[in-house]
C-alpha cells in the first residue's frame, strides 16, 4: 500500500455517526490517514438535521464546516480547498452526486492541487427515467462531465448493480465498480435472539414518509385472514407530518385492536427490536439506493420480504421474498405466505442472511476500497 495515501471524505450523512463508522475501519484495519468533513447542519423535510454525536465520540477526525446553499446538489463547503492544501490530500472522497456544484469545483481544482476523486454514488434513476427530455439532460451532463475530467476521477462506488448500470449507461464503465454498503456485524446479529413464540411479530423500519409506502403496509395489515400477529412501527423519524396524519386512522384501528405496537428506533438500540421480529418489510414504492435495514434485520434473524423497486430485489434475490409494489394484495399474499409457510421460508432465508453476512459488512466494504490502492 502506498503509505503517501491521505483521504479526505465529505458527506452531510456523517452527521450520523454510523455513516462514518467505514472509515474507522479504513484508518484502524487498514492504516489510511482519513479525515472526514460533514456540515454544520442541513434541512431534511423544513427540520434541522444536527450531528447525533460529537467529535469526541470517535476515533477518526472529523471538522463541521459551514456550507453555502441548502441543495445537495447546489452545496459548497466553506474553506474546503485551503483545507485540501494545507493537508495534502491525494485522494477526496466525495459523498455527493458527480454533477454537483461542489463536484465540478473540486474536480476542476484537482488538477492544481494533485488529488484524485473517488464517489460514492446514488444515481439509480437515468435508464428508468420516464421523462424524455429530463433523462437527456442527465445524460449530457455526465457525459460532459466524464469527457473533460474523466483522469481526474479515479472510481466511482456503487452500492448496487442498479447504480453501476446507470452509470455505466454515461459512460463511466472504466470508472465504476460496486461496493454494497456495510452493516456492523459485532452490532446486527443473532447474538440474545430470544425464541420464536405463538405472536407473528411484524416490524417496519424506517421513515414514516409517502414514498417508503408505510400506507400500503397498514392497508395489507387489515386484510390479513390470520389473528395472532402484532405490528411495531417505528416511529423515531417521522419526516412528513401531513402524512402521518393521513396514516393515523390505521394505526388508530389497530391500537384499538390490540395490534399495534409503537416503537422508537436509533440506531443504538434498533438491534434489540430487529431481534424480536419475525418478518421485517421494506414497502418502498420508489427507487431504493440501497437496503442497509434489510441487510441488518435480516442479519439478526429476521425474515425480510421487500417490494420489486430499486436495490431491494439484488438483496432478497428470491422471488419468496418480493412482492409488487404499492400493491394491497401482492403483500398481503406474501405476508400470509411467510406466515403458513413460516419454517420452510425460514431455512431458504437463511441462504439470503448468510450471503449477507459474507459480503455487506463494514468491514468487506472496506476491505473492497482499500484493495483499489494496491
Amino acid at each position: 500500500m502506498n503509505k503517501k495515501i491521505n483521504i479526505l471524505a465529505i458527506s452531510h450523512s456523517f452527521l450520523k455517526k454510523v455513516n462514518t463508522e467505514m472509515y474507522s475501519v479504513l484508518k484502524n484495519k487498514y492504516n489510511y490517514d482519513i479525515r472526514l468533513i460533514s456540515p454544520q447542519s442541513y434541512i431534511e423535510f423544513k427540520k434541522k438535521i444536527n450531528p447525533d454525536f460529537s467529535a469526541e465520540d470517535l476515533d477518526i477526525d472529523i471538522s463541521f464546516y459551514k456550507t453555502i446553499f441548502n441543495h445537495l446538489r447546489l452545496k459548497i463547503y466553506k474553506n474546503l480547498l485551503s483545507t485540501i492544501k494545507k493537508e495534502k490530500i491525494t485522494h477526496v472522497f466525495l459523498d455527493m452526486d458527480i454533477i454537483s456544484l461542489q463536484s465540478i469545483i473540486l474536480i476542476i481544482f484537482s488538477y492544481f492541487l494533485n488529488y484524485k476523486i473517488c464517489y460514492f454514488s446514488n444515481e439509480n434513476n437515468i435508464i428508468d427515467e420516464k421523462h424524455f427530455f429530463k433523462k437527456k439532460i442527465k445524460v449530457f451532463f455526465f457525459k460532459v462531465t466524464k469527457f473533460f475530467f474523466k483522469s481526474q476521477i479515479f472510481r466511482i462506488f456503487c452500492y448496487t448493480k442498479q447504480i453501476k448500470e446507470n452509470l455505466d449507461y454515461c459512460g463511466f464503465i472504466k470508472k465504476t465498480i460496486i461496493i454494497p454498503l456495510g452493516f456492523d456485524n459485532k452490532k446486527f446479529n443473532r447474538h440474545s435472539r430470544l425464541p420464536k413464540d405463538k405472536i407473528f411479530r411484524i416490524s417496519y423500519f424506517g421513515k414514516i414518509e409517502r414514498k417508503k409506502g408505510v400506507h400500503t403496509l397498514l392497508k395489507a395489515l387489515k386484510l390479513l385472514s390470520f389473528d395472532n400477529w402484532v405490528f411495531n412501527l417505528d416511529l423515531f423519524e417521522v419526516n412528513d407530518l401531513n402524512y402521518y396524519r393521513i396514516i393515523k386512522p390505521y394505526l388508530i384501528n389497530l391500537k384499538k385492536n390490540k395490534k399495534l405496537k409503537i416503537i422508537k428506533c436509533d440506531h443504538n438500540n434498533i438491534n434489540k427490536f430487529m431481534k424480536q421480529t419475525d418478518l421485517s418489510i421494506v414497502p418502498s414504492e420508489w427507487n431504493e439506493q440501497y437496503g442497509r435495514v434489510i441487510q441488518e434485520s435480516a442479519a439478526c434473524g429476521s425474515i425480510v420480504i421487500g417490494s420489486r423497486v430499486g436495490a431491494i430485489p439484488e438483496i432478497l434475490i428470491s422471488e419468496d421474498f418480493i412482492f409488487e409494489q404499492d400493491n394491497i394484495v401482492s403483500l398481503k399474499n406474501k405476508i400470509e405466505d411467510i406466515f403458513v409457510n413460516y419454517n420452510d421460508l425460514r431455512i431458504k432465508f437463511n441462504e439470503i442472511e448468510n450471503t449477507i453476512n459474507l459480503t455487506r459488512s463494514i468491514d468487506v466494504q472496506a476491505k473492497k476500497i482499500s484493495e483499489i490502492f494496491y
